[in-house]
């Protein structure tokens, strides 16, 4: 895998470069555009710290995209205890989301990442803490299901979202929409209090991607 991370016009370009067939998948799934070189995403020059997410993305690309696949373990544990830990006392407003918020309640899944959401109010604080961790600029995202989004290596990928779209929640409510803000719950993991969903919204989530394993297993769990 060629990694590069070069200014040209203001811009920064990451780009993967004609990347193995079994990663395809895996970088579509993180939304990087295609073109005729690979895989790439733009973001502006003059982001805070840019020349440290530069180095990040090329330091540690191939490892978070081969966690990503499941082509090697991702210690997600550690990754989620380093943001519980380092966030703990700053103010900041946060939940988790995904599988990881499964995960903390004592159910067998395997994440490739941790999902994050915060305050966009937040974010200053949140970058600055971080500022040695950012893979991804955490920038606005002009109107996706969050307001803002970007992505840290801890150890593993662990995804920032801030301000849930109600799109999010139509049909129904999903495990990282307004509805899951306003009902979460607090479990107590390897000493620190976090915030998740409600159950129930993970499995329909699950259920609805037809992951019928994790399905059975949270279930499993409730009953």
């Amino acid at each position: 895998m060629h990694l590069t991370a070069d200014i040209q016009d203001n811009q920064v370009c990451f780009r993967i470069i004609n990347p193995d067939s079994k990663y395809i998948p895996v970088l579509r799934m993180c939304y990087y555009l295609e073109d005729e070189k690979g895989f790439y995403k733009v973001y502006p020059a003059d982001y805070p710290y840019m020349d440290t997410i530069r180095r990040n993305f090329l330091r540690y690309g191939e490892a978070m995209f081969n966690q990503l696949g499941y082509f090697v373990p991702i210690p997600w544990e550690d990754g989620l205890l380093a943001f519980a830990e380092r966030v703990a006392g700053k103010g900041i407003d946060w939940w988790l989301t995904g599988s990881c918020a499964v995960c903390v309640r004592g159910i067998q899944l395997i994440p490739h990442d941790v999902d994050i959401m915060v305050k966009s109010s937040d974010l200053p604080v949140l970058i600055e803490l971080f500022r040695e961790d950012i893979f991804e600029p955490i920038v606005d995202t002009g109107g996706w299901v969050t307001k803002d989004f970007g992505v840290l290596f801890l150890g593993c990928r662990v995804d920032i979202a801030s301000d849930p779209s109600g799109r999010l929640d139509v049909p129904e409510p999903a495990d990282c929409g307004p509805y899951a803000k306003d009902h979460l719950e607090t479990v107590i993991w390897r000493g620190q209090q976090i915030l998740i969903p409600p159950l129930e919204l993970s499995i329909a989530v699950n259920r609805k991607r037809q992951r019928w394993e994790r399905v059975k297993l949270m279930e499993e769990f409730l009953s």
